[in-house]
């Protein structure tokens, strides 16, 4: 089943309203009691979890919507059509006539289940939603509490009308009215529970409204608190560029791991030039992690990081070459990749690049040259090889077609070489 359905982004505030005057919500440890709630009640003990949402969009327009508070340390889920395009969100709570504003920070979202994770600090301990997933039960009364049309804190009520799947993922159908604005706002059992958040509702219909389950919400959650995640909703061009290699790695494991939402901003990071991106996604292609494996689109992105003079993309687009793996194999693209990667002090590629003097593969045989480079590689890290491997190279392999007084100069060359470049010779 495919929903029609509209999503619930109010666009402008409603200028003149008055605050609900509610008294201090109880702890979450008693708000699941076994008794049934009436609207009065529910709205008295849990209206101040639900927050109000502004998205700013641009220096004149902006949109509305709601959040529910989840954690003692601030952490608020809402839906990710709601920060999908601001530049900036800004999260207000509302109690006993009191407001207060705090700027969020995105720390999740993902848009098959329409979820996003956002953070407000843990200044203060808030009173929250615990997020405990249960089955919803067909008829039992719910209700809805958000913003909608800017109508802060809203309440309407009705009954859960079935469970769905659809656009691959589950959905609460229930019949408490909401609107634009109402977006991220919370489903509450009249026992208290946060049953979900309200996503979208049919068009053109009555009361045919959907939910995110709190079984999401609690997924979502988890990984909110786990992920080192960029900033910005979502990120601007600039923010892409300049993400840092945690930041890179971080999304590269969870794009692996499926994330579709994540394997994106990847790619948009390395469109836009952010050579870590680049070279993080070609690997991803390379073996299929997270993405079918494509050797095309793996030569494509570890030849756009190596054109940046990436010297571990220039080693990697060496060894492609060099085996054949994703591009035709060639040994003397090989060979001037390996030099790049080498001028550029990569270990591992020095030593590939003495490798292949010594056995002459796409140069000719120049155990001269074999000897510096690999000499050179003696003076780094070379990961997945042991020193004495290296220095088994050097002195049975290549030092036997050489005169002491070549030995003598090539030491020189290679002392002098990473002199140049700071590095420090053994």
């Amino acid at each position: 089943m495919v929903l029609a359905s509209a999503l619930l982004l109010a666009p402008h505030a409603v200028e003149s309203q008055t605050l609900p005057q509610s008294r201090q919500p109880n702890s979450p440890r008693s708000d699941n009691a076994n008794r049934e709630m009436s609207a009065e009640d529910v709205f008295r003990r849990f209206s101040s979890r639900i927050l109000f949402l502004t998205c700013d969009v641009s220096d004149d327009e902006s949109t509305l919507a709601s959040g529910v508070v989840v954690s003692e340390d601030g952490f608020v889920v809402t839906n990710s059509h709601v920060v999908e395009g601001c530049r900036t969100l800004t999260a207000t709570y509302m109690n006993r006539g009191v407001r207060n504003s705090f700027v969020a920070t995105l720390r999740y979202y993902d848009r098959t289940t329409d979820t996003a994770v956002l953070n407000i600090g843990g200044a203060k301990s808030w009173d929250y939603f615990p997020v405990a997933a249960r089955s919803v039960r067909i008829g039992e009364r719910v209700f809805a509490i958000g913003n909608p049309r800017g109508f802060e804190q809203s309440i309407t009520d009705g009954i859960v009308s079935g469970e769905r799947e659809a656009d691959g993922a589950s959905w609460i159908q229930h019949s408490a009215p909401i609107s634009p604005g109402s977006s991220g706002g919370a489903l509450i059992s009249s026992r208290g529970e946060l049953l979900g958040i309200n996503s979208r509702t049919r068009k053109d219909s009555q009361n045919l409204n959907f939910a995110v389950p709190a079984a999401m919400l609690a997924h979502a959650l988890k990984t909110g608190r786990e992920r080192v995640v960029y900033l910005g909703f979502p990120p601007a061009q600039d923010d892409l560029v300049s993400m840092t290699s945690g930041q890179i790695r971080a999304l590269t494991t969870e794009a692996g791991q499926g994330d579709a939402d994540r394997l994106q901003v990847l790619i948009d990071a390395a469109e836009l030039g952010n050579v870590e991106a680049q070279v993080m996604l070609s690997g991803l292609y390379l073996i299929g992690y997270g993405v079918p494996r494509d050797h095309a689109m793996a030569a494509k992105w570890i030849r756009r990081a190596a054109d940046k003079q990436d010297a571990r993309a220039e080693f990697s687009l060496g060894k492609m070459y060099a085996t054949g793996d994703a591009v035709p194999q060639d040994y003397t693209q090989a060979a001037a990749w390996y030099r790049r990667a080498a001028d550029h002090g990569w270990p591992s590629a020095q030593l590939s690049l003495g490798v292949t003097y010594l056995n002459g593969d796409g140069v000719p045989q120049d155990f001269l040259e074999a000897y510096f480079w690999v000499k050179v590689a003696a003076a780094g890290v070379v990961p997945d090889t042991k020193p004495e491997d290296i220095a088994a190279v050097l002195n049975l392999l290549i030092a036997p077609h050489l005169t002491a007084l070549e030995i003598a100069e090539e030491q020189r060359r290679a002392r002098n070489w990473l002199a140049a470049r700071d590095a420090t010779p053994k």
